[in-house]
């Protein structure tokens, strides 16, 4: 994986998970170019699923990383956030199926409304949360 630059306003303060949000959304945005528009056809079905496919497999090794990290740094709500993890890993599924099965012309749609969502409500808060607490444990070791 490279090293992407997280946007500014996506930054949590913890490096190695502002590594891989940057990545992640990398792959949304890949996901959404290719989407957008062209799941009329076998091509653009095919590439909209491969691309979705991508994200779900990194959002499964990034879901991995951050919660060995708030395992690791004893965060309280690690429960909770697994949780979270869940929803979004089960929510992707779903819209994968949509797109495989031509269920409904508003899955690209479905994704921006629960990418944007998740970003906000996920990174922004949920994710910040622990980052205060990394600081903060990283601080006293």
């Amino acid at each position: 994986m490279s090293q992407e630059t997280i946007d500014p306003r996506f930054a949590i303060g913890v490096t190695e998970m502002d590594h891989e949000h940057a990545h992640w959304i990398a792959l949304i945005e890949k996901f959404r170019a290719t989407a957008s528009g062209h799941l009329s056809d076998r091509i653009g079905i095919d590439a909209a699923r491969q691309a979705l496919q991508h994200l779900a497999d990194y959002t499964k090794t990034h879901f991995a990383s951050e919660e060995r990290l708030l395992k690791a740094c004893k965060y309280p709500a690690l429960a909770e956030h697994q949780q979270k993890h869940r929803e979004l890993t089960a929510a992707v599924a779903r819209l994968a199926e949509e797109i495989s099965q031509r269920k409904t012309d508003t899955t690209p749609l479905k994704l921006n409304l629960l990418v944007t969502v998740w970003l906000l409500e996920h990174i922004m808060a949920e994710d910040r949360k622990y980052a205060r607490h990394i600081i903060a444990y990283r601080a006293k070791a």
